[in-house]
């Protein structure tokens, strides 16, 4: 029996891939690295493709094994194995490498007949090749089935540095005749066509977190995170609460244990400062998170009982405002979410 769960909202899932639909002129994929952004890639990519998704990307070799039987699709692959040995595993899989330096793109080479794709780094010094050295003849030579590059400051869209990038990309892509490209990831397909290319790869906007960093979200919220209430107590004025004695209560306080703590994705970082909730009403966290619960103060909701559900993030606590409240993101909460916490499907 698990006492956390995140409940998955299909339907807004669906909603979200639409609402990308209806921004593009081409194609949109779907990325479902990192466990499908930690809410499970199996079930997004089924859902997906029965909406009528014809790409999926994923970030390793492992994750491409574990979704490609449940998909007609095309299934790309980040980072695919760097050794000749681990290339052909990918293409017999049926998996679509995407090249990232000229080791891998000589062992695609001598593979002339399969599909690769190749990743063209415009300026986030990460993966790709890169703009400055292309070797055209030898991209040529390939059977090369979609060129794709990364926008670094697509969740800001009046950055000059989107512009920059796309038209170092065009510059290569100009020169390629007939290659299916791809430049927008979740914030970059909105942004229009110019930044989208032929095939748009949204990730965590599917998800339901914001893609802009100075924008309200369009996105439907996806994934709601809650805890069982395993106990209540009545804590007397001038005590401690938790590890470290770091929270003292002011008077008598109704404390109750939830079912979630840092080992399933709840920052430590929220201790004495977060929240979880109960319908509308915030219940503070108090004292350290622990690894498998957490504290908080219910004395303002008397109606709260033993097994209740309240919720860490989703409808009522937004997941965005909460990763921005520990200096972090939405990506984050979500790919964190623990192995303990159990997924549903609704």
């Amino acid at each position: 029996m698990s006492f956390a769960r995140v409940r998955i909202d299909l339907a807004s899932l669906v909603s979200n891939y639409r609402l990308f639909q209806s921004h593009v002129k081409g194609e949109v994929g779907a990325v479902v690295k990192a466990n499908g952004y930690g809410l499970g890639a199996v079930p997004v990519v089924k859902c997906l493709s029965d909406e009528g998704c014809r790409s999926f990307f994923v970030a390793t070799f492992d994750e491409a094994i574990e979704v490609v039987s449940h998909t007609s699709a095309d299934v790309y692959v980040f980072e695919p194995p760097l050794s000749r040995e681990g290339m052909k595993e990918t293409f017999d899989a049926g998996c679509i490498p995407v090249i990232n330096d000229s080791h891998q793109l000589e062992i695609a080479q001598r593979e002339s007949d399969k599909r690769i794709a190749v990743h063209i780094d415009t300026g986030m010094e990460r993966l790709g090749i890169s703009f400055r050295s292309v070797d055209l003849d030898r991209l040529k030579s390939t059977n090369l089935h979609l060129l794709m590059t990364h926008l670094a400051c697509a969740d800001d869209p009046e950055d000059p540095f989107n512009e920059e990038q796309v038209h170092r990309f065009q510059h290569i892509a100009r020169q390629l005749a007939d290659v299916r490209t791809s430049i927008g990831n979740s914030a970059g397909t909105l942004m229009g066509e110019r930044f989208q290319g032929d095939v748009a790869r949204p990730g965590i906007g599917l998800y339901g977190a914001n893609p802009f960093s100075k924008r309200e979200n369009p996105t439907s919220i996806v994934a709601t995170c809650e805890a069982k209430v395993l106990s209540i107590r009545d804590v007397e004025s001038a005590t401690s609460v938790g590890y470290g004695r770091t929270y003292t209560c002011q008077e008598r306080t109704r404390i109750a244990v939830v079912g979630i703590g840092y080992a399933d994705g709840v920052p430590r970082a929220l201790s004495n400062r977060g929240n979880f909730a109960f319908g509308k009403k915030l219940l503070p966290i108090r004292g350290h998170v622990s690894m498998d619960v957490t504290q908080v103060d219910v004395t303002a909701c008397p109606e709260l009982k033993i097994g209740d559900w309240v919720e860490f993030f989703g409808k009522n606590i937004d997941c965005d405002d909460v990763a921005k409240s520990v200096n972090s993101l939405g990506y984050e909460f979500l790919t964190g979410l623990g192995k303990r916490v159990e997924r549903l499907y609704v």
